[in-house]
């Protein structure tokens, strides 16, 4: 029976060192916890940081859709009156200043447009600059 007395022993010491251990263990656990917890709450936080962002570009790109179609039915509406007014003109002077009129309103279109685009952009960075600034706290915190 001495062999049974050293498992006694041996198995006895494994017991005391895992119950050293022990404290030691929950320890690390409730640090991994809160590790995890925070790596939650910031997930969480840049979620709703990146929603928010695609939300607000949502916005915008639809805005700018919005008048750029309207602006397109305006030019479709301006292209359909050039053929009428050819139709009704009696001579070749009347058709070139038809010709000249319905070329300087679209000129004068497309100038618009030019500025229109120019703004757009610029409301496109305005918006991204600010989005990624919202941004950058929360998932950098």
């Amino acid at each position: 029976m001495p062999q049974d007395h050293a498992r006694t022993e041996s198995h006895r010491g494994d017991n005391t060192r895992s119950e050293s251990s022990r404290p030691e263990q929950l320890r690390g656990e409730k640090a991994a916890g809160r590790a995890t917890a925070e790596f939650a709450d910031m997930g969480a936080s840049s979620v709703k940081a990146g929603l928010r962002m695609q939300r607000e570009l949502f916005d915008t790109f639809q805005d700018i859709g919005r008048d750029w179609l309207v602006r397109g039915t305006s030019q479709a509406e301006l292209a359909f009156k050039l053929p009428n007014k050819l139709a009704t003109t009696r001579s070749p002077a009347d058709a070139f200043s038809a010709y000249h009129e319905w070329l300087s309103e679209w000129l004068s279109l497309c100038g618009e447009d030019s500025r229109r685009f120019i703004t757009d952009s610029q409301k496109l960075v305005d918006t991204g600059v600010r989005c990624f600034a919202t941004v950058s706290p929360a998932m950098t915190s």
